[in-house]
C-alpha cells in the first residue's frame, strides 16, 4: 500500500503540473506539457527543500544500469554525499540496499554490473534481465539505463529500437517509471553530429509521448562559469550546424571519462529529478 500511494503521488504530479524544461542541447527553456526533462537548468541542489530530499529517501527506489560513462551519475552522487551527508545514497552492486536513511539504488542487473544495450533492452535475454530485477525487487519504482557512445554510430532505426523496448517494459510494469536518457556529448565530427541527431530523436519522442528524460548530453555541454555568473555552452561547427559537445571545462578522466565536477553536476540533476518525481513542485 505504501508503494501504491507513492506511485499515485508521482503519477498525479506528472499529469497535473506544467513542466518548465530545456528540451534541446542548443535551446533555452521550453514549456512542455505532461513530460519532464532534467538538464543543466536543474542542478541547483540547494534549491530543493529538505522535506523533498526526505521524500525521495522514503518513497523512491531506483534500478540503474550503465557502463563506464553512466558511472558519472553514481560517482557524482557519492561525492555529493561525502560533501553533505544530507544527500545520503546507498548503491548496491546487483542488489537493492535496505539502508533506512538513504536513497537506495540497485546498480546493474542481478548477475552483471557493466550493462551494455544487449543486457538491458536490445535483446530478449537482456529485457528478461531487466524484468527479473523488477520482478524480484517489488520496492523498485524507477528504472533507468545509460548510454556509452552508441549514439555516435546508431541509425534512426536503432534508436527507435531502444524507444520501442523501453515502451514495451513500461507496458509490462505500469507501476515503474522508466527514465529515458540521451547519449554523452563527447563525440565530435561526423560521429558527434550523428549523436546529436539521435539525441534529438529521443528528446522528440519523450516530448511527444509524455516521457521522463535525463538529458545527459545537455549536462555535458553546459558549464556554469562562477566568475561570469552565467552558463556557457560549448559547440562545434559541422557543415554549418552548431553541434553541442562536452564543455572543455569537463575534459579529463578523473571518473567515467570526465571530471569530478561533471559527475557532480549530473549527481545534482539526479537529486533534482528524484525530488520532482517524489512530488516536489519546483515552480
Amino acid at each position: 500500500m505504501k508503494k501504491l500511494n507513492s506511485l499515485i503521488l508521482i503519477l498525479i504530479t506528472l499529469c497535473c503540473v506544467t513542466w518548465v524544461t530545456c528540451s534541446n542541447e542548443d535551446s533555452n527553456a521550453t514549456i512542455i506539457e505532461g513530460t519532464y526533462t532534467v538538464n543543466h537548468n536543474n542542478v541547483a541542489l540547494a534549491d530543493i527543500p529538505g522535506e523533498w530530499i526526505d521524500s525521495v529517501i522514503i518513497n523512491l527506489k531506483l534500478h540503474y544500469a550503465h557502463t563506464s560513462h553512466g558511472s558519472q551519475l553514481t560517482t557524482g552522487l557519492n561525492r555529493i554525499e561525502v560533501a553533505e551527508p544530507t544527500y545520503s545514497v546507498a548503491i548496491g552492486s546487483s542488489f537493492l540496499p535496505t539502508e533506512a536513511n538513504a536513497f537506495c539504488i540497485f546498480d546493474g542487473q542481478e548477475s552483471e554490473t557493466y550493462i551494455t544495450p544487449e543486457l538491458y533492452w536490445q535483446t530478449s535475454e537482456g529485457m528478461d534481465y531487466t524484468r527479473a530485477v523488477l520482478d524480484n525487487n517489488s520496492d523498485i519504482n524507477l528504472s533507468m539505463w545509460s548510454w556509452c557512445c552508441q549514439m555516435d554510430s546508431y541509425s534512426a532505426e536503432e534508436a527507435d529500437a531502444y524507444l520501442d523496448s523501453i515502451s514495451t517494459l513500461e507496458q509490462e510494469f505500469p507501476d515503474v517509471i522508466f527514465i529515458y536518457m540521451t547519449g554523452n556529448a563527447q563525440g565530435t565530427g561526423a560521429d558527434g553530429y550523428n549523436r546529436y541527431l539521435r539525441n534529438q530523436q529521443i528528446r522528440q519522442f519523450c516530448s511527444d509521448n509524455d516521457k521522463i528524460l535525463f538529458d545527459f548530453a545537455d549536462l555535458d555541454a553546459w558549464y556554469y562559469d562562477v566568475n561570469a555568473q552565467e552558463w556557457d555552452q560549448e559547440t562545434y561547427d559541422y557543415n554549418g550546424t552548431p553541434v553541442p559537445v562536452e564543455h572543455s571545462h569537463f575534459h579529463g578522466n578523473e571518473a567515467g571519462h570526465t571530471t569530478y565536477e561533471s559527475c557532480e553536476q549530473k549527481g545534482n540533476a539526479v537529486w533534482w529529478l528524484m525530488a520532482v518525481l517524489s512530488g516536489w513542485d519546483e515552480s
